[in-house]
């Protein structure tokens, strides 16, 4: 049943993709757009990288309003029932003190790779136990922040119902409503819900969330198909949209990550040499990549792959997408 069901998914996938295509009307570039950033201090000190520095840079050289911050719970409660929240303070302190928006992303499945970020004692206890101390986790993290009034909306999960991708226990997927239930009693903000915005349906993301958020992803390394340019126009993001959100509710929708850095061969940017990294994201894609998020008619939009800008800067002594970055979102 269950390959059946994703036989079907996919074929729907495929008929939208082709109406999207070859719907030559085109959507109305968005000329007032709300840019964000996401940001992970993990994915920075995968790339031996000091993660401040990169954060502070960030805020100091880019006009982005709005950061999306993870709250590792792999980071947070590494003892079971003991918090720190060193890093996340360090986050949220900086990012209001420089005007800045932030949304904060809730859960056990975070942004960056392995995608769930579960502390060692976690994985020794049942699922049920596990979904239990992922609420109480939940609680502590909004508490902690639901007074700071930069906070504009907390996502709760990260692409919690795409099954192919992540090293993930295998969860029930009505967990999920507890903790947007939980959220909701704990304080009034929007949820955000993400989802793959070439991989996925979007419903029964949208179906549950105040705000849905979509990849917007434009080539990648794929193990069967190689290298790898989606085909979808502009357009097929918010048209998609539209349609879903008639069907599903939920208030408006926004890109949560825009590629702006190379999918890596291997899994790790840092191994792949930099001719590797730009046969998926190079300097002449930063603008394509920017412009082609215009087009989508879709006026809030996260970048993502900040971290491997610093890198290359950093590490390969390549500033091309630092200093791409401060004149695409300059800081006046």
């Amino acid at each position: 049943m269950r390959i059946i069901k994703r036989t079907i998914l996919f074929l729907l996938l495929i008929v939208i993709a082709i109406i999207g295509y070859l719907n030559f009307d085109s959507m109305k570039a968005s000329e007032d757009i709300t840019w964000g950033v996401g940001f992970s201090e993990l994915q920075a000190q995968r790339l031996g990288l000091d993660w401040r520095k990169v954060y502070l840079g960030m805020l100091t050289d880019f006009d982005f309003e709005r950061v999306r911050l993870s709250s590792y719970w792999n980071e947070i409660e590494k003892e079971q029932g003991v918090y720190n929240f060193t890093n996340l303070d360090f986050m949220v302190s900086e990012a209001t003190k420089n005007g800045r928006q932030i949304m904060i992303v809730l859960g056990r499945r975070q942004p960056r790779w392995p995608e769930c970020f579960i502390p060692e004692w976690a994985m020794e206890v049942s699922l049920a136990e596990q979904d239990a101390f992922v609420l109480t986790y939940i609680q502590k993290v909004v508490e902690r922040y639901r007074d700071n009034e930069a906070i504009i909306a907390w996502q709760v999960e990260n692409e919690y119902f795409l099954d192919a991708f992540g090293v993930c226990p295998d969860y029930e997927k009505s967990g999920i409503d507890k903790e947007i239930d939980l959220v909701k009693s704990l304080d009034s903000r929007p949820v955000a819900l993400t989802d793959s915005g070439e991989l996925s349906f979007w419903y029964p993301t949208a179906s549950r969330a105040d705000i849905l958020g979509t990849t917007m992803y434009r080539r990648v390394f794929n193990p069967v198909f190689q290298y790898a340019t989606y085909p979808h126009r502009p357009i097929y993001y918010s048209k998609l949209g539209k349609l879903v959100q008639s069907l599903a509710g939920f208030d408006r929708q926004i890109i949560s990550e825009l590629q702006m850095e190379p999918w890596s061969r291997g899994g790790m940017l840092e191994e792949d040499s930099t001719e590797e990294n730009y046969k998926t994201f190079s300097p002449e894609n930063f603008a394509e990549n920017v412009e082609y998020a215009k087009d989508s008619g879709i006026d809030e939009i996260y970048i993502w792959g900040v971290e491997w800008w610093y890198y290359m800067k950093d590490a390969r002594g390549i500033d091309t997408f630092w200093e791409q970055g401060k004149d695409a979102f300059r800081i006046d």
